[in-house]
C-alpha cells in the first residue's frame, strides 16, 4: 500500500468519521498564497476545557521524531508511544503505512511534486530514468545503487493496533524576498503533504541538475500546502521546530504564528535538554496563544533519558481524537516519557488555574511576570490576582502555564499548555 492508498484507506476514513466542518469564526490567515485551504477558528486560548480526566486516555506521541528502522521504533515503544506521526526527511514525505512501508520507497515511488530549476513540477518522478543522463557523474560508490529497487520492510515488527498519521520534517524554504530561510524546519502532524527528494547530499547529482532536495518554495506557500494536506479538518497542524538551533529571529516566529491559526506553536523542550522557554514565553507575552511541544527529534540515535513526548489527553483512542487534541492544545509535555510523573488534571475556570499530579511534585506557575507561584504537593491552585490599577490583574500576567518537577530523584519535568488570561 502506497501513501495515496493509505490516505484513502478505511483506517483514515474511520478516523475522520463524524467530523464536522471548521467553525465559521475565522481569523486573518496572512498573505494569500493561492493555495486553497479551509477556514479555521483561532488557536484555542483555553485548553483542556470540558475534559473529564478520569475518563480520558493519556497518549504519548511526538510531533517531531525520526524513525528509520525497527531499532528506532523499539525505542519509541519503550517510551510508551501509542500514536506515531513519524517525521522523516530526505525526502520530507510521510512514512505511512508503517506496517508495510519499505526502505527506499520514495526512490521508486515518488508520486508528489518537486521544485525543479525554481518551478514546482508535479510527479511522479522516475529516478531510475531521470539519473541516466548524468550517471557517469555519480561517484562509483553510490552509482552502484542505481537502478533503485525497493528494500525490505522498514519496520518488520510494527505493533498491531498502533495508531498513526502522516507527517514529515520540511526544510529549505524561501523568505518573502526570495532568499533562503536558512535552517527553518517545520513539521505538520496529520498532513499528507510531501516535499523534496531522497538525495540529501547530492550524491546522485540531482540537486546539481536543478532538483530541489527540500521545499524550495516560500515558507507561507509551503505552510498552506501542509494545511491543505491535513487529513482531518479538525485536527493536526504545523509546528515550528527547534527555533534556537535554527537561529530563528523571534519576530519571524511571530509572523509565522500570525500566518494561520493552524501554525500551532513551537518546540520548547528537546531530548538534548535544549530548553527553549525564552522563545515560548516571549511569544506568549505578546498575547498570542502558542502551544509548546516536547520532542525527541533524533533521540533514537543518542538514546538519552531525556527522550521527550507530547501526552495527548483524549476521550477515545482514535486518530481523529489524537489529531484534535493537538489542534485544541489538549496535551501536556514530558521530558522523559517514562510515566515517572503525570498530570491528573489541568484546568482554568477564568478565575483560577488548577493542576494535579499522580505523585508529589514541585509546581511552578509561570506568567509574563516570570515564576509567580511555587508549591510542593500533588495539587496546585493559583488565583489570578484582581485588578487594582494599571500594571495589575490578568493584563499584567497575560498568560499562565504550569510546570511540575518530580521530587523522587527521577528528574522528570512535565508542563502544561498555556492559558491566555486576556
Amino acid at each position: 500500500m502506497n501513501r495515496r492508498e493509505f490516505l484513502k484507506s478505511s483506517m483514515v476514513a474511520a478516523a475522520l468519521a463524524g467530523t464536522t466542518s471548521a467553525s465559521a469564526a475565522t481569523v486573518p490567515t496572512g498573505a494569500d498564497t493561492g493555495v486553497a485551504k479551509p477556514p479555521a477558528p483561532p488557536r484555542n486560548r483555553r485548553p483542556y476545557a470540558g475534559l473529564d480526566w478520569s475518563k480520558c486516555e493519556q497518549v504519548p506521541t511526538a510531533s517531531h521524531g525520526h524513525c528509520n528502522n525497527q531499532a528506532h521504533l523499539d525505542i519509541y515503544l519503550e517510551h510508551g508511544y501509542r500514536f506515531l506521526t513519524i517525521s522523516n526527511y530526505y525526502p520530507s514525505a510521510p512514512t505511512v503505512p508503517g506496517k508495510t512501508f519499505r526502505s527506499g520507497h520514495y526512490r521508486v515511488h515518488h508520486d508528489y511534486p518537486v521544485v525543479v530549476n525554481g518551478v514546482r513540477k508535479d510527479g511522479p518522478f522516475d529516478w531510475n530514468e531521470i539519473l541516466k543522463p548524468w550517471k557517469d557523474e555519480i561517484d562509483p560508490k553510490y552509482r552502484g545503487q542505481h537502478p533503485f529497487k525497493e528494500g525490505k520492510p522498514m519496520f518488520p515488527n510494527w505493533p498491531d493496533g498502533m495508531l498513526e498519521a502522516p507527517n514529515a520534517e520540511h526544510h529549505s524554504f524561501l523568505l518573502d524576498n526570495g532568499k533562503s530561510a536558512g535552517a527553518l524546519h517545520i513539521c505538520a502532524p496529520g498532513s499528507a503533504y510531501a516535499s523534496g527528494t531522497f538525495d540529501a547530499h547530492d550524491y546522485f547529482k540531482s540537486s546539481s541538475h536543478g532538483y530541489c532536495f527540500g521545499s524550495g518554495e516560500n515558507w507561507r506557500t509551503a505552510i498552506d500546502r501542509m494545511i491543505a494536506g491535513l487529513i482531518d479538518p479538525e485536527g493536526g497542524g504545523v509546528t515550528i521546530n527547534h527555533p534556537n538551533w535554527s537561529g530563528l529571529k523571534r519576530e519571524f516566529m511571530l509572523t509565522m504564528l500570525d500566518h494561520d491559526p493552524r501554525v500551532l506553536g513551537c518546540e520548547v523542550l528537546k531530548s538534548n535538554a535544549d530548553r527553549l522557554d525564552p522563545y515560548w514565553d516571549w511569544a506568549l507575552a505578546t498575547g498570542r496563544q502558542c502551544f509548546g511541544f516536547c520532542v525527541p527529534d533524533w533521540a533514537v540515535v543518542r538514546k538519552p533519558k531525556n527522550f521527550g513526548a507530547n501526552i495527548l489527553i483524549v476521550p477515545e483512542l482514535t486518530v481523529h481524537e489524537c489529531l484534535k487534541a493537538y489542534r485544541l492544545g489538549n496535551f501536556y509535555c514530558s521530558l522523559h516519557s517514562l510515566g515517572e510523573l503525570k498530570f491528573t488534571g489541568i484546568a482554568f475556570d477564568g478565575k483560577a488555574v488548577t493542576a494535579s499530579t499522580d505523585k508529589t511534585a514541585r509546581f511552578q506557575v509561570i506568567t509574563a511576570r516570570g515564576v509567580v507561584e511555587e508549591t510542593t504537593g500533588t495539587e496546585l491552585k493559583w488565583n489570578v490576582p484582581p485588578y487594582k490599577g494599571m500594571g495589575t490583574g490578568a493584563r499584567s500576567h497575560v498568560y499562565a502555564r504550569v510546570k511540575a518537577f518530580a521530587t523522587d530523584g527521577s528528574e522528570e519535568i512535565i508542563f502544561t499548555q498555556p492559558f491566555m488570561l486576556i
